[in-house]
């Protein structure tokens, strides 16, 4: 029997070769059926077979095993002449078929299921079916809960013949794989009895490790019917699609309302994307980008974009291109640039400056972090370099390449303890650059960026204090580059309001300003997160300053099991100083769990590493 026979399908052959060959005992191994195969085990109460009526019975917690999937029921059946095996359960049970896999996405070994109240399988045709069927799969995060009517299972040349398939859904299917067809399905990959969301649909089909096929599904929250989608869905199942397209809404502050669609191609150890908006505004845009993984630690890519530059109010490609390499720690990234948009808080709650650049290539490199743990207390350290060529054509406009070379360090310490009910991380953390410029070898630029904090949570309450001091000492030689002194004060609370809600405000405070107008802004955020399957966050900024007012707000939207699900309207988000620097796992000590603002925090700084691309296929 090969591999991509769906389990339970492997399992009703087996209990038919099984019951076929047992004799009346409690317990039996059954003779191997095929040289080299694994050997077979009936366990029930009793077996008995009726010669006159060519069946073979089990009854009693009868037991099939075989390899790593086992069959259970009450009661099992085999007509040995028309070679059908029908399984039964008891009312108020279910017959049970159980599979236990390796999955490397989780890194753990995992079960899958299928159950109903009754089975039959008709051996010869390779078809069959389960009344009341439910069961459970790998999704590509998570695990995914199906459960509903008659659940039928043909090969693929039948499932085309009963119009259950296109051709082109099973043109790589083999012979012996299984195609199913399922009435009445509740989809959800929320683990809980009471599911925070669920999709229902008369009709699914199943290609297993491929994909599966929702007919006009009806979305529920909870209990609740919010809409029916007006067309098929294809959910993936296990391994990414190879290729897929994504239809998605979004908002900008300069371009308005906007629709995107995106698609993606995907290859061993490759993958490229192509996207396209178009804005209301009247701007189209489009972008793409290809990477390929040459070794284990060596990737290369091509990324372009042609964006509109709100600042020069000019739509034009900006394509970027280079190497990245990871090892042990180790980092690298060689990149190409032009007409890239560059954008810098110069001081925090500002606006953005941004202006064009061209890198004639650009090389950055950073070390492994290397922790010193003196009981609990951590701290780490790690080191950064950076060389490149750079041209300003934005609102400098210079006319020539200037040579940037640069050294840095990071530092990190943290000390989690308890006080009560009160969990505390007091924190401190280091951002130093020391740059040069060809312009000028006497001349040096340097940034310090230290941050102090606390973190802390009691019960339904989160809070967390950040001081950031920012000196720079010289003067840059590119301009771009630049940013001033700064001393900002950063103030977050908390509250759980319900089971998965929670709302959090950040205010924050300029205190190197001399006049009373210190307060900068607000940000108020309402994020819920079920621990389950999804997660919604709605952010409103208030910007408090009297010129230059940057107000916005953003909501994104994930569910946990699918990555690519993962949306955000909006292009902002909030200043956020509670996390670690990126690329840090930190030593923990038990029972500590992180406070929202240091997870939101921590996959900010993420964002910006270095890191090969990941490919699922």
């Amino acid at each position: 029997m090969k591999k991509t026979r769906s389990f339970f399908i492997m399992l009703m052959l087996i209990a038919a070769l099984c019951l076929a060959g047992a004799a009346s005992a409690a317990q039996k191994e059954l003779p191997k059926k095929v040289p080299g195969s694994q050997p077979v085990v009936l366990e029930a109460d009793s077996v008995t077979f009726d010669e006159k009526a060519h069946t073979v019975v089990a009854e009693g917690h009868a037991v099939v095993n075989y390899l790593d999937m086992v069959l259970n029921a009450d009661r099992i059946t085999m007509d040995s002449q028309k070679n059908i095996v029908r399984a039964y359960a008891v009312e108020g049970k279910r017959i049970r078929v159980w599979r236990s896999a390796w999955n490397p996405l989780i890194l753990k070994q995992e079960t899958q299921t299928l159950a109903g109240t009754f089975l039959e399988y008709h051996i010869d045709d390779a078809i069959g079916y389960i009344e009341s069927g439910e069961g459970t799969t790998t999704a590509e995060r998570g695990m995914v809960y199906i459960n509903g009517g008659k659940l039928e299972v043909a090969p693929p040349a039948i499932a085309y013949e009963r119009k259950w398939v296109h051709g082109r859904d099973i043109k790589k299917s083999l012979p012996e794989d299984s195609i199913i067809r399922w009435d009445k399905v509740s989809y959800t990959t929320c683990r809980q009895d009471d599911q925070h969301y669920h999709f229902v649909s008369k009709k699914a089909v199943l290609i297993p490790g491929k994909h599966m096929t929702l007919y006009r599904p009806r979305v529920y929250a909870g209990k609740r019917f919010l809409f029916t989608i007006p067309f098929n869905v294809s959910i993936n199942q296990g391994p990414r699609k190879k290729n897929r397209i994504s239809l998605r809404p979004n908002y900008d502050d300069d371009k308005k309302l906007g629709m995107q669609a995106v698609y993606v191609h995907s290859w061993k150890n490759g993958k490229a994307t192509l996207g396209v908006a178009k804005w209301t505004k009247g701007i189209t845009e489009y972008d793409y980008r290809i990477d390929q993984k040459l070794t284990d630690w060596l990737a290369v890519y091509v990324d372009g974009k042609y964006h509109y530059d709100d600042v020069l109010h000019e739509t034009k490609i900006r394509p970027t291109w280079g190497v990245t390499a990871a090892h042990s720690g180790w980092t690298a990234r060689v990149s190409w640039a032009e007409r890239q948009k560059h954008s810098i808080v110069r001081r925090p709650g500002e606006k953005e400056y941004e202006t064009t650049i061209w890198r004639k290539p650009q090389v950055q490199l950073t070390t492994p972090w290397v922790g010193l743990h003196i009981g609990d207390v951590s701290q780490y350290v790690r080191l950064k370099g950076d060389w490149g060529r750079y041209q300003d054509t934005g609102r400098q406009r210079q006319g020539y390449f200037i040579e940037r070379y640069g050294w840095g360090i990071d530092y990190y310490i943290d000390y989690p303890f308890r006080v009560g009910k009160w969990s505390l991380s007091p924190f401190f953390k280091v951002d130093y650059w020391n740059y040069g410029y060809e312009d000028n070898r006497h001349n040096r630029f340097e940034i310090t960026t230290t941050t102090t904090g606390l973190r802390a949570s009691c019960g339904v309450f989160e809070l967390g204090s950040a001081y950031e001091h920012r000196r720079v000492f010289g003067r840059s030689g590119c301009g771009w580059d630049s940013v001033s002194d700064a001393d900002t004060f950063y103030q977050r609370v908390g509250v759980k309001i319900g089971p998965s809600l929670r709302f959090s405000v950040q205010g924050m405070w300029d205190l190197s300003k001399t006049t009373h107008d210190k307060f900068t802004n607000i940000s108020y955020i309402l994020t819920y997160d079920n621990s389950c399957c999804t997660r919604w966050e709605l952010t409103f900024h208030d910007d408090k300053r009297h010129v230059d007012n940057n107000n916005w707000f953003t909501l994104s939207f994930a569910i946990n099991a699918f990555p690519d699900s993962r949306f955000k309207w909006g292009n902002h988000s909030v200043e956020n100083p509670f996390g670690r620097p990126g690329g840090l796992v930190p030593k923990r000590k038990p029972g500590y769990q992180a406070t929202l603002m240091e997870i939101d925090g921590t996959l900010e700084a993420e964002q910006s590493e270095i890191r090969l691309p990941i490919f699922d296929i």
